[in-house]
């Protein structure tokens, strides 16, 4: 039986029920995006399907609306596909555990992907409708948004008439978003020396922080797992070394005799999403033990300090797991990967003088992961400005040089300006007036949207992105408001009416 069918708008949430049931991260959309191209040919709409799984979807206008101006909606059908490290479902398999109270719907220990699931329910729903009045509809549902945007930088839109889109990307009910960052991802690879090491093998596990979106909660100061396990692990590699406190000539000359060595570092799911754990597995002497634990110890008393407040949920474990001969990095290679990551720059970088409380430049660290002798960092980059996103990347491309990385920078996308003169916000802001009495905010994100890609594909495209409440998206505590859902639908079909 449907967990969602008791609550309304029926159709809405029938849909974005049909969805969860599809497993749909990033980079493992065949599958959903075949379910939109049967959807489409079941209903006979006009449809295609590119190389990158793109699917866009065509209806014709209603009754009495077949020679109105097409109108464009757009959203992206991948998720960020986080799941809690007790939870036994397959991501890459499984549908997800959608379940209500009937005042939110979230999926049990797993991220909902409302971002931007419902997007596509809602034009599914538009789409299947017999009686809901519209003009010519361009339903664009683009791949791959949340590792790069490589969907949208791909599709070819030179098919659509429309030259006003609706963009449902934006997770806060009555704001109106009218132009966002440019962003860009940096992976930098470390190809290091190992060798056989006899000791303790060990884990080291940073958890209990709150993640979240990268743009949307970056500016709350919250913890990132990956970073801290790096200083975690070179604070324990200085105290096995038998380094001090107030000993500076670590940091300078580097300490590369340590008995601490890394096996593997593993943090993170997406390069846009600030991850809430992060692990390593060393190796030590057993004389050692002693001295990691309690730098692990002292490290995590300094950061409870650091965090408190704003992420004060942080634990770092430590776990002696068996004895024996590991295949590990040298001391001088362990010792460059937490240097590496700690000397990058991670977090706010500015705030926008011309917005008040608006971001204007960031980075984040999602992805920390070992493959055999490498070590690859990934970095979200973002920036309202786009000279200042250029410096932020070449300043990760010359410590990755430093540190002899191989960088790389894909998924450059620019932002969406904002439009002086718009007749589509003009009329939304009208519509949204008559239905609540109230101007609804007019708002610049630091997030990223897929806007500004389409807005150079399609000549003088009026756009403007709007969204139900979610709350924690990008997380396993990820929400979504029942009651905003079906405000934005009602709002919706008035502007479309």
């Amino acid at each position: 039986m449907s967990k969602l069918s008791s609550i309304e708008p029926k159709e809405v949430f029938g849909f974005f029920e049909n969805l969860c049931d599809i497993p749909h991260g990033s980079g493992n959309l065949q599958q959903i995006s075949d379910f939109l191209v049967s959807f489409a040919k079941e209903r006979n709409l006009e449809v295609t399907q590119d190389k990158e799984l793109n699917v866009i979807i065509k209806a014709p206008g209603s009754k009495g609306y077949e020679d109105k101006a097409p109108v464009i909606l757009q959203g992206h059908m991948d998720m960020v596909a986080v799941k809690n490290d007790d939870c036994d479902i397959d991501m890459k398999k499984d549908g997800l555990r959608v379940t209500t109270d009937g005042e939110y719907v979230w999926a049990e220990g797993t991220s909902l992907g409302g971002d931007d699931g419902i997007a596509v329910a809602y034009c599914l729903a538009l789409l299947d409708s017999k009686d809901i009045p519209h003009p010519p509809l361009e339903v664009v549902i683009t791949t791959n948004e949340e590792t790069g945007m490589f969907g949208a930088a791909a599709i070819d839109l030179s098919s659509l008439k429309g030259r006003q889109m609706i963009n449902i990307d934006n997770e806060k009910e009555g704001q109106f978003i009218t132009s966002c960052a440019g962003g860009a991802r940096v992976y930098s690879v470390l190809d290091l020396e190992q060798e056989e090491v006899q000791g303790e093998k060990c884990r080291v596990s940073v958890k209990g922080l709150l993640g979240g979106h990268s743009g949307e909660m970056i500016k709350c100061g919250r913890g990132n797992a990956n970073v801290i396990l790096a200083r975690a692990l070179q604070d324990a590699i200085f105290a096995v070394a038998g380094g001090k406190t107030d000993d500076n000539s670590f940091y300078m000359k580097g300490c590369e005799n340590s008995d601490l060595k890394i096996i593997s570092v593993n943090g993170g799911v997406a390069d846009n999403a600030i991850p809430s754990s992060s692990e390593a597995e060393i190796v030590v002497s057993k004389n050692c033990i002693d001295a990691v634990k309690s730098s692990i110890a002292k490290t995590l008393l300094e950061l409870k300090g650091e965090l408190e407040s704003k992420d004060d949920g942080i634990d770092i474990s430590f776990d002696t797991l068996e004895s024996g001969s590991f295949t590990a990095f040298t001391a001088k290679d362990s010792l460059k990967i937490c240097r590496m990551i700690n000397t990058e720059p991670d977090g706010v970088q500015a705030m926008s003088a011309a917005v008040p409380g608006l971001v204007e430049t960031s980075l984040n660290l999602g992805i920390l992961k070992t493959e055999g002798k490498k070590v690859t960092i990934e970095q979200s980059v973002r920036s309202s400005v786009e000279t200042s996103k250029k410096t932020l990347i070449h300043k990760l491309l010359t410590i990755g040089g430093m540190f002899g990385a191989e960088v790389s920078v894909s998924g450059n996308y620019p932002g969406w300006k904002y439009r002086q003169h718009s007749e589509l916000r003009d009329h939304m802001v009208l519509v949204y007036k008559k239905l609540y009495g109230k101007e609804p905010e007019l708002m610049a994100i630091h997030a990223g949207l897929e806007c500004g890609i389409l807005s150079e594909k399609i000549d003088d495209l009026d756009c403007i992105s709007i969204g139900p409440d979610m709350q924690d998206i990008h997380s396993a505590k990820e929400k979504l408001s029942v009651k905003s859902t079906a405000n934005v639908w009602e709002y919706l079909k008035a502007v479309l009416a």
